[in-house]
Parts: structure tokens; C-alpha cells; sequence
């Protein structure tokens, strides 16, 4: 490996500075200190467990890197890694590839473009681009013909179960149970075997955001969007409530109104309205790594007030979904068959759920009104987002970590800042909005942060930044090279998807 880019950061802000180590100094460095990791002899020494010394023994291969968790973003990760000298492996605890399983709905459409897929925007010539998936598999042209450049998400889930059947490097039902420093990188402990490597990945995906009135009353009628698919679909004469005013409300509100007449709903939402995504071309900009690089250096609050600006570029609902919706809501009101049974509250946050007879109680405070209701429902569908996941062995390793609201503070590579030695880097995904935006969370720069990571992994610069000219400068700069970079301007862009 041509060298390692690892997380130690010493300064102040611990603020990340893209330089990478030389393995040599990773060595000196990290293990100058023996009270920060033991020594791995001592550790068999006092070990009970056979399997350890059994481990000891044998001669295992030191790794570059390994992947934890199978999901879209190590996908496009060990798809992209495939053509460099890097060793690697990924590892799933479920036995296959799975994408939010419990939405995948009939009728429910990507928000990005397709070509936004493990590898097109940094190799358009992979063979794990969407556009080969769709010519292998013959439909290349009927895709083209269709005159509709958005896909489904189930097309788009076949296409990521095409991709991770293609590669050598994933392991499934491998459950990860310890990630300890071990000499010059990790000791990665699973429920079959151990591995070593030099750095890890972890893409452990995200969990959902329950709200703290509903936390210790989950249920079989009341639950998270993300089992709706999984649990008994409502019944004709029951009275819904759906919480949640973004794509997945919208798309369960409109999977229940398709499949009964009858069932009685109500769809809330704390926003004034229930707002379509923000995804006009000039928005879309902000998805871009120019974007994404000048957001990382900004101060805090002025990343943290962009997050907010910006929030329905990425969480607002589909267009077609909300015409959709009011159009079939509108041939109800024609034929009769509206009445009562359908009811929007925006500006309305639940504020308590109780259990009442055979359903819940739900308290509601209305934001604009400033009053209180409570209505009474048979099933709770919160569609209330996600969060990102932190598995326990990750904790562990994230001790000593550069902390910024909360959250440890990730260089432009994706690393994790250390203000200690560490043995090796440690990348998160999906772990750091307020620090990169919203596109960390998004399909919409996949290939980009992994080609970032892999640069990274190598000391070099394998995959170079096609980024491009932007469509919006920022003249105003001082740095010349940034402006002929076509950077985006912050405050104009918050202007453009924020303006009125």
C-alpha cells in the first residue's frame, strides 16, 4: 500500500487537515505510548479463550482495509476499491443485501437520478454502473425510451443485489462483535472468525427516529414507517394516523388510500405544510464535491444554518407524489366518497400517546393555533426519519475522538479525528451532516465520498476529482483557484432553495 492517510489530529480544533502519514510514523507514533493500547502478548497471555491463542498461531493476512455493514454506501465503496491494490473485505450481519426493506413500496419512485449510482460519477467506465446493470440485463434502450429519467426503487434495489453478487469481497451473516486496536491496525472479532486490517469502514447504515412520547409503547399497531411493510397492513374500518409530512408519510399515506376506501386517515406533519423536495437544477449544485468541500471549512453555526436552510433539497416529498395525492383526494371529493375520512394537520406535533381501550390517544399541539386536541386512532405509522446508527464496538473505538456537536469530527476524507495515537484511520458513513452536509446522507455523492476514502486508504490519488465547472461561482473569493473550481456559493444557494 502506497500509504495510509490515519486519523491524528493534535491542534486545538482538531480540525482536519487532509495530510497523510507515512506507515513508519504510525508505528512510532501509536505505540510510544503502552498505556494507551496493551501489548498484544500481554493480551494472549491473560486470554482464557482458545480461539485467540488458536488465532495467535495461525498466520493471518493483514487487510488494507475492511468494510463493516453492506448497505449502498460500502457497496459503491467495494465497487470502487475493486480495480486499486487494496486488499479488502466487507461484512454484513444479515445474510443478504437489504435497503430499508419495510418501504419498499410498490409505487415508490428514487429521488435521484439513477446515474447516481455505486460508481458513475467517479468511473463512468465500471463495469457496476447502473447503465451496465440495464444492458446486461436488456433494457438499455427501453430505459432510454421511456422518456422518464427516474427510476423505481425496487429497480434500484435489484441493481444494488446485481452489484453485490458481482464482487469477491462481501461476507455475509458475519456479525462483528469487537473492533480492537491490535499492533498496526485492527483485530476485527465476528461470530465466525477474526480478521486483521490496517483501517475500517464503517457504513452500519442508519435506525429509526422515534419520538420520546412513543419509545416504550412500540407495538404492533403502532410502529416505525420503516416496518410497514412487515407488519399486518391496516384493515378497512381502522382509523390510521400517519406522522410525518416527507416521502415516506406520503408514500404510505398513498399506499393506504390505494388499497382501501374505507380506512379512515389522518396524516400530520410539524412542518406548515406538506412541502415537495427542493430538486431544481441550480439546488441540485449543492450535491456536488465542490460544494461538499467548502461546506466542511465553514464554522459551525454558519454549517448548521445551511443544514436547516436546506433541509427540503433533500427531505421534502416527491412532486408526482404530492399531485399524485391531491389528485386522488380531489376524485373522492367528485364521486362522494371523501367525507371525513381523510384528514391533513400540518403545523401539528404529537406531544403524548396513551393507550385507549382497543387503540391509542394521541395529544396534539397545534404551532400555529397554539391550542391542544387529542384525537383517537386504532394504528400509529411514525414516519418520523432516521438517525445514524452507532453499534457498540464503535464506541469503544471512537474514545478520544475530536468531538464537535456531538458528533466526532470527520476530515475531508472521512476520517475520524483522534487527539490521541491510533493504530490506523477509522471511517464513518452517513455519521456527519453538520460537518458535510446534506449529501453524507444522501445517495447523491456516494461515489465521490468513497472515492475520497479510497485516495485516502492509498497515499495518492487514484481517483482523480471530475467534479468540473459549476453552474454557480463564487467570484467573491479571494482564492483564485477555488474560483476557477466553480465553487458554489454558500448564501446564494441557501437564497435559491430558500427564497420565496
Amino acid at each position: 500500500m502506497g500509504g495510509t492517510a490515519v486519523a491524528i489530529e493534535q491542534t486545538d480544533h482538531c480540525r482536519a487537515t487532509g495530510q497523510a502519514a507515512a506507515p513508519s510514523q504510525v508505528t512510532q507514533t501509536c505505540f510510544s505510548n503502552q498505556s494507551t493500547y496493551p501489548d498484544p502478548d500481554r493480551i494472549y497471555a491473560s486470554a482464557n479463550d482458545k480461539n485467540l491463542h488458536e488465532f495467535k498461531e495461525a498466520s493471518v493476512e493483514m487487510l488494507d482495509v475492511i468494510g463493516i455493514g453492506i448497505g449502498p454506501f460500502n457497496l459503491s465503496l467495494a465497487a470502487l476499491i475493486e480495480p486499486t491494490p487494496l486488499r479488502a473485505l466487507f461484512l454484513e450481519k444479515r445474510d443478504a443485501l437489504v435497503w430499508h426493506p419495510g418501504l419498499a413500496l410498490p409505487n415508490s419512485r428514487l429521488q435521484v437520478s439513477p446515474l447516481k449510482d455505486c460508481v458513475t460519477l467517479v468511473d463512468p467506465t465500471s463495469p457496476y454502473s447502473f447503465l451496465n446493470y440495464l444492458a446486461l440485463h436488456g433494457r438499455l434502450y427501453s430505459f432510454v425510451n421511456k422518456r422518464n429519467a427516474s427510476t423505481s426503487r425496487q429497480e434500484f434495489i435489484e441493481y444494488y443485489r446485481w452489484v453485490a453478487g458481482r464482487l469477491k469481497t462481501l461476507r455475509f451473516s458475519e456479525v462483528v462483535n469487537d473492533v480492537i486496536p491490535f499492533r498496526d491496525g485492527y483485530r476485527i472479532s465476528t461470530n465466525t472468525t477474526t480478521y486483521l486490517a490496517r483501517a475500517v469502514v464503517v457504513g452500519v447504515g442508519v435506525e429509526p427516529k422515534i419520538p420520546a412520547c412513543a419509545r416504550s409503547l412500540l407495538c404492533g399497531t403502532l410502529y416505525h414507517a420503516a416496518d410497514y411493510l412487515e407488519r399486518p397492513l391496516p384493515q378497512a374500518a381502522e382509523h390510521v394516523l400517519v406522522v410525518g409530512g416527507g416521502q415516506s408519510g406520503a408514500e404510505i399515506t398513498e399506499d393506504i388510500l390505494t388499497r382501501s376506501v374505507s380506512t379512515q386517515i389522518t396524516w400530520s406533519t410539524s412542518r406548515s405544510n406538506f412541502f415537495a423536495i427542493d430538486d431544481n437544477s441550480f439546488v441540485n449544485e449543492a450535491y456536488t464535491p465542490a460544494y461538499s468541500r467548502r461546506f466542511h471549512a465553514l464554522p459551525l453555526q454558519q454549517r448548521r444554518d445551511i443544514v436547516e436552510g436546506e433541509m427540503l433539497t433533500s427531505d421534502g416529498i416527491s412532486v408526482d407524489l404530492c399531485n399524485r395525492l391531491y389528485e386522488m383526494l380531489y376524485e373522492r371529493s367528485v364521486d362522494g366518497t371523501l367525507t371525513d375520512r381523510f384528514r391533513v394537520l400540518p403545523s401539528v406535533v404529537v406531544k403524548g400517546i396513551t393507550s385507549h381501550k382497543m387503540g391509542w390517544r394521541v395529544d396534539l399541539d397545534e404551532i400555529a393555533t397554539q391550542r391542544n386536541s387529542c384525537i383517537l386512532v386504532d394504528r400509529i405509522v411514525l414516519a418520523t426519519g432516521f438517525q445514524p446508527r452507532t453499534p457498540p464496538f464503535l464506541e469503544a473505538l471512537l474514545e478520544g475522538a475530536c468531538m464537535e456537536d456531538g458528533l466526532p469530527v470527520l476530515g475531508p476524507d472521512y476520517a475520524v479525528r483522534f487527539g490521541r495515537p491510533v493504530p490506523g484511520p477509522i471511517y464513518l458513513q452517513n455519521q456527519s451532516r453538520v460537518q458535510h452536509g446534506l449529501q453524507s446522507a444522501n445517495l447523491s455523492l456516494v461515489a465521490y465520498r468513497n472515492s475520497q476514502i479510497i485516495n485516502s486508504l492509498l497515499g495518492r490519488p487514484f481517483y482523480l476529482n471530475t467534479s468540473g465547472r459549476q453552474m454557480i461561482q463564487v467570484y467573491a473569493t479571494s482564492d483564485a483557484s477555488e474560483r476557477d473550481a466553480g465553487v458554489v456559493a454558500m448564501r446564494s444557494t441557501r437564497q435559491v432553495s430558500g427564497g420565496t
